[in-house]
């Protein structure tokens, strides 16, 4: 019992206790979807995904090379979530810290949404182990701008853009900050090294046409002003502390800070705020989107519970009831027969036995389901894809040979949209529905590409070429195929549809295009928003695909 009052084994024992939980956690519970879909990243590794930088997927590809099922894909986030413990406890400045071990535990505790993290698989697990890293290279670069520092705070540069994008936030506030920086030559070689390790990642966006670009910054589309945006944005500042939140930014706020390092917590702090609160005018906050800003805020807190018995007491209170309620929620988590509630990791084991026994274990086409495609590979290890269509969004799925594993398959389709066709499975209150489509053919990828900025349209019968692309090393028929015109509004709601008559050949080379000519019936459609029109495919009646451009539309009455 003794040595279990040296600061030094209390410290690495309650450490060691926070991975034994976050393994048994990871262990015991079913997968979340998006962490499924990460599943589907580790099989095939890349410098890039189409969602996210390449980071979560190195991840889970090296836990299941060290265990097998959930606790392999997250076992580095367990890790991961220790480490940036630790790299946190190595930053803090205070004379007596060793004293006040226990303390520092509760602040751990205390911050709430990073305990998610510390056994999920997502992007953020690997950000925050970095941005920890990064900081920590950071403090002791303005100690001494020693090369190994240098060499420290450039990989850790890179590391955090490796894992998410939001790291070049970090970089920004931080030199924001400390303006000087950008006239010393020592952190300019520090931040051309972060370039030089990330030229890969940048080369494979190219490499791809910016798909990650695209799609978070055009595909995603501008929501309209919404003031609960502005509201919901506050209430994930709440969020991502919990229950604590009172004694935690009264602690923040109390806390005098001084020197360049303490001024670069405090900015990064209020740098996410001021920058998701103005991206919340025209997007939909999500919490995890700050949770950056515990790293700097366990840092700047724990001194001043030192330091003020009377708030650390309500931590205390605060941070005991907070602890209980995650076990609680923990528990329920890994075993659904004692959840009063239906959980997201519940669910994929209510539809995916169903679905596996009524599609007879063939190979299944989810549509526009990029998630459910991923659990059902993980949990059966049944070939799936992703079919991507205008109601969604594009996904991984859209980028690599998925669609080209199932070609000439007896597959069966899955999705939620074409109700007139068997049920197969329930999933929460709706159903999946699906039919078996012998010898599957498709060409999601081909390009239907509108040369012209614009088209006119006027009432009646319509006309406009359009060039047909064959991107695939081999001849394609036209036989389960159907073109389709969709007129699209504000942020790519469909406003109509009408079918399209093309002439086209009985089938086309590879690797070859052919100018084609469509005529259609104009629909009527709106005149009080931005319209646009395109080219679409549809495979054996599951609607749209994103084969065409969107071009501007003006509606004429003549």
């Amino acid at each position: 019992m003794k040595r279990l009052k040296n600061p030094k084994i209390q410290f690495f024992s309650i450490l060691l206790l926070f991975f034994v939980i976050n393994v048994l956690q990871s262990r015991f519970t079913n997968l979340f979807e998006d962490e499924a879909y990460y599943y589907v990243w580790s099989k095939n590794l890349a410098f890039g995904y189409f969602d996210h930088p390449p980071m979560v997927a190195l991840w889970a590809f090296i836990g299941q090379l060290l265990a097998d099922g959930e606790l392999g894909l997250r076992l580095l986030s367990t890790i991961s979530f220790c480490l940036m413990i630790w790299i946190i406890w190595t930053m803090v400045d205070y004379k007596e810290k060793w004293r006040f071990v226990l303390l520092f535990f509760l602040v751990v505790i205390s911050l709430t949404l990073w305990q998610v993290f510390g056994f999920i698989i997502t992007p953020d697990t690997p950000l925050l182990l970095f941005t920890s890293l990064f900081l920590l290279s950071y403090k002791r670069f303005l100690d001494k701008e020693s090369t190994l520092n240098i060499v420290l705070l450039g990989f850790s540069m890179a590391a955090m853009l490796y894992s998410k994008y939001h790291g070049i936030l970090v970089i920004v506030f931080v030199v924001v900050s400390h303006l000087k920086l950008l006239k010393n030559p020592r952190f300019w070689m520090a931040g051309l090294l972060g370039l030089v390790l990330f030229i890969p990642h940048l080369n494979w966006q190219y490499q791809n046409g910016f798909p990650s670009f695209e799609y978070h910054l055009k595909e995603r589309g501008k929501k309209p002003y919404s003031i609960l945006n502005n509201l919901t944005h506050l209430v994930n500042m709440i969020a991502v502390v919990g229950l604590t939140f009172p004694v935690v930014y009264k602690a923040f706020f109390k806390q005098k800070t001084t020197g360049v390092f303490a001024k670069s917590l405090k900015f990064i702090i209020y740098g996410f705020f001021i920058f998701f609160f103005i991206s919340s005018f025209k997007s939909e906050p999500q919490a995890q989107w700050v949770i950056l800003i515990l790293i700097p805020l366990a840092l700047i807190i724990f001194p001043y519970f030192i330091e003020h018995p009377k708030a650390r007491k309500w931590l205390v209170i605060l941070g005991s009831i907070q602890l209980g309620l995650l076990l609680i929620i923990r528990i329920f988590l890994a075993f659904p027969s004692l959840s009063p509630i239906e959980l997201e990791p519940h669910v994929s084991q209510q539809w995916i036995p169903d679905l596996k026994t009524n599609t007879e274990g063939r190979p299944v086409v989810f549509v526009n389901s990029y998630r459910n495609a991923s659990l059902y590979n993980f949990y059966t290890g049944i070939k799936t894809h992703s079919y991507s269509i205008l109601k969604g969004r594009k996904s991984q799925y859209n980028l690599l040979d998925f669609e080209a594993n199932m070609q000439g398959e007896d597959i069966y389709s899955a999705n939620s949209y074409v109700k007139n066709q068997p049920k197969l499975a329930k999933r929460y209150s709706s159903f999946i529905y699906g039919k078996l489509i012998p010898d599957y053919q498709t060409f999601e990828k081909v390009i239907c590409r509108i040369e012209t900025e614009a088209l006119t349209f006027h009432p009646g019968t319509n006309q406009f070429e359009f060039r047909f692309i064959n991107t695939y090393d081999k001849n394609i028929t036209f036989d389960q195929v159907r073109f389709v015109g969709v007129f699209q509004g504000y942020k790519n709601r469909i406003i109509a549809k009408v079918p399209l008559q093309v002439v086209h050949p009985e089938s086309l080379m590879a690797k070859k295009e052919k100018v084609m000519r469509a005529v259609f019936e104009a629909p009527e459609i709106p005149q009080n928003e931005a319209i646009t029109f395109r080219v679409a495919l549809e495979f054996y009646n599951l609607l749209e695909g994103f084969q065409g451009n969107k071009v501007a539309v003006t509606k004429t009455n003549k």
